[in-house]
């Protein structure tokens, strides 16, 4: 497969699993979900890196590497997946799908800020593009329609992803092995959730129903997938063609989130297509001109 295959699925992949996450998470606590979907996760980017990559480089890397790993993991996968799955709760898949999508540009304002990198003048207008885009899906509201609810989950969701490629670039100085390196910091994750897990007694609550479950395991599959693709895209193309192709997620969640979850609870609304393009056009935008 081509990079621009191995692109458009992982966006499609993204778009998928959140739509699967929405449906998995329905009515159950959020935080054992999210451990089940990390675990699920995990496991499956341990199978494709055994398979895949030269586990010797783990005895060469530094600690400092580890470090790195571990902290983008529980920013992106403990903290922003809880977040992801907080939000879907409670403004749908769809809007918190569309929120994300924000991603790239908030990556590019912390490595403005962090790494140097400078800011021009096509970031200030992709600014201006996610901000309106978010202010029109905040008019579909979450009680009904007509009202204003802002996406905060979304927004802090988007936030964390958008950080933790900061932690994975200083990562890679000591081991230059992306897939490693996610896989390092999803177990990290996963392990820091069991913890936390325990320590709250969340494990004493109502079982989780065996067919959520199931969408669980399916939702963590699909992520094992998208991420093992997103970083195979990356060795074939440029790494902005392949995120841009990427933003595919968004798209996806909206076209496949009512068919997944239930058009009672997901309907593609006028404010969710414009704001959902505004802030696709705004991502778009810094990638390109990255």
């Amino acid at each position: 497969m081509s990079g621009i295959g191995w692109a458009i699925t992982a966006g499609i992949g993204f778009g998928l699993f959140q739509a699967v996450n929405r449906r998995a998470n329905q009515g159950i606590d959020a935080y054992r979900a999210t451990f089940g979907l990390l675990l699920v996760g995990t496991v499956g980017l341990a199978i494709v890196s055994v398979l895949t990559q030269d586990l010797g480089m783990l005895g060469d890397a530094p600690v400092s590497s580890y470090l790195y790993f571990s902290a983008a993991g529980i920013i992106h996968f403990f903290l922003g997946w809880t977040l992801l799955a907080l939000g879907q709760q409670k403004d749908g898949a769809n809007r918190t799908g569309a929120t994300v999508a924000a991603v790239p540009l908030v990556a590019t304002l912390l490595a403005a800020l962090f790494l140097d990198e400078p800011l021009t003048v096509a970031v200030a207008g992709a600014v201006a593009l996610v901000v309106t885009g978010m202010v029109v899906l905040s008019l579909r509201g979450g009680a009904g329609e007509g009202t204003f609810s802002v996406p905060w989950f979304g927004i802090a969701s988007a936030t964390t992803w958008g950080t933790s490629p900061l932690f994975i670039r200083w990562g890679l100085e000591g081991l230059d092995a992306p897939l490693l390196g996610v896989t390092v910091g999803l177990a990290a994750a996963t392990l820091a959730y069991a913890i936390a897990l325990t320590v709250t007694g969340r494990w004493t609550g109502e079982p989780i129903p065996m067919g959520k479950a199931l969408w669980l395991g399916l939702a963590g599959v699909l992520v094992a997938i998208a991420i093992s693709a997103q970083w195979t895209s990356y060795t074939f193309i440029e790494i902005a063609t392949a995120v841009t192709l990427m933003q595919l997620s968004a798209p996806t969640v909206i076209l496949t989130a009512p068919l997944i979850v239930g058009f009672e609870h997901e309907r593609i609304t006028l404010p969710l297509v414009l704001g959902t393009g505004l802030v696709m056009a705004g991502s778009i935008l810094v990638i390109l001109v990255g």
